[in-house]
């Protein structure tokens, strides 16, 4: 009976242990953590919304809950005043039982590329904080941010675009992918039409006819170096342009109904040879050409003229081949050429046509050149 106030002590502090044991086992029972962005495309500029919701499926309540969301470097948190300890955003919040909470946040995108979240921290706390439970979760969602030009595309450059007004893409061509039969051969017709197998059956030439379509192909080839060879001319800042300017081009390209594919002197995959995306009608193609420029390096890894070469062979006259280059060299001026002649359209855009004053590499590259 002497030693009251320290049995008292001991039962208390023996409790306190007890009770922090089961709350270290059942707290973090049943809880789950979702976060995903909205939208999961954004050209850069825009503001995306990152949507944080934890869910406590359990009885038991969660007084304390402290959410921790870590951002890319590329993403420039909203609303949030900032901290030396986080680059991105510090909530707190309660959970009943049974309960979830859902908080968003909004982040602005500033380089294009692909991005996760990099780690959602989250602390569950007793009445007391006497008992922190911490933990990291890795989030699978995926941000894939568009380019968008820094510079504006000046009225001049846009004119002389063929996707400039709807009338050109009103014109009729074949569509290869869909046969429609054949027909005898006629003085003028190409030998690629000839229907060699039917030919041999029926003992004279066949030609193969294809149903019409009023949606063209265009191909945007970038070139990301600055003359040729490539690596005498690598400028980071005229290569990002280039790719946003070609954006930009794709976006026109597309609502005024034309097929688009993209083409550049890099490499998206080792192994497996430069960027290209051919012109198709599938319902995933645009998405494919977006998410190529967004993924897509920054350094050129070949001269874009062999490349353009190999590509030019395999398309037909009603195609258009629209080459962003800020300055080309001798062999690519030559393979444009040569498509030419072969009666395809090929039209030349540089970001170098803009006021040097946007971008200080401009300036610097056209001081070297001259």
């Amino acid at each position: 009976m002497g030693n009251v106030p320290v049995v008292l002590w001991g039962l208390a502090v023996g409790s306190m242990s007890v009770l922090a044991s089961a709350w270290a086992r059942s707290a973090w029972r049943a809880v789950e953590v979702e976060a995903a962005f909205d939208p999961e495309r954004a050209f850069v500029g825009e503001s995306v919304r990152i949507r944080v919701r934890i869910r406590n499926d359990k009885r038991l309540p969660l007084p304390f809950v402290r959410i921790g969301v870590w951002l890319p470097r590329t993403l420039e948190p909203v609303g949030e005043t900032g901290s030396a300890q986080i680059h991105g955003f510090r909530r707190r919040t309660s959970l009943g039982g049974f309960g979830q909470a859902v908080m968003d946040f909004e982040a602005i995108t500033t380089r294009r590329g692909e991005y996760r979240l990099r780690v959602i921290e989250v602390d569950l706390s007793d009445p007391f904080g006497l008992a922190p439970l911490h933990r990291e979760f890795a989030i699978e969602s995926d941000l894939l941010v568009l380019p968008e030009p820094r510079i504006p595309i000046p009225v001049p450059v846009r004119r002389r675009l063929p996707f400039g007004t709807p009338s050109p893409a009103m014109r009729m061509f074949e569509q290869p992918e869909r046969f429609a039969g054949v027909r005898p051969y006629e003085p003028g017709d190409p030998l690629n039409r000839i229907h060699w197998k039917l030919t041999g059956h029926a003992g004279a030439l066949q030609v193969k006819l294809y149903e019409p379509t009023r949606a063209a192909d265009v191909l945007l080839a970038m070139d990301l170096s600055v003359g040729e060879p490539f690596w005498h001319g690598i400028y980071p800042d005229i290569a990002e342009e280039t790719i946003g300017w070609t954006s930009f081009l794709a976006r026109l390209a597309v609502g005024a109904g034309w097929r688009v594919g993209i083409l550049a002197n890099t490499h998206l995959s080792r192994g497996r040879g430069p960027l290209r995306v051919l012109p198709r009608a599938a319902r995933e193609h645009e998405p494919a050409v977006f998410a190529a420029l967004a993924r897509m390096p920054g350094e050129p890894s070949s001269d874009l003229a062999p490349v353009l070469r190999e590509v030019g062979r395999r398309m037909g006259r009603s195609g258009t081949v629209v080459v962003v280059s800020p300055r080309p060299g001798t062999w690519l001026e030559h393979e444009m050429e040569t498509l030419r002649r072969r009666g395809i359209e090929v039209l030349h855009v540089s970001p170098l046509e803009v006021d040097p004053k946007y971008v200080p590499s401009l300036q610097l590259t056209r001081t070297r050149g001259a």
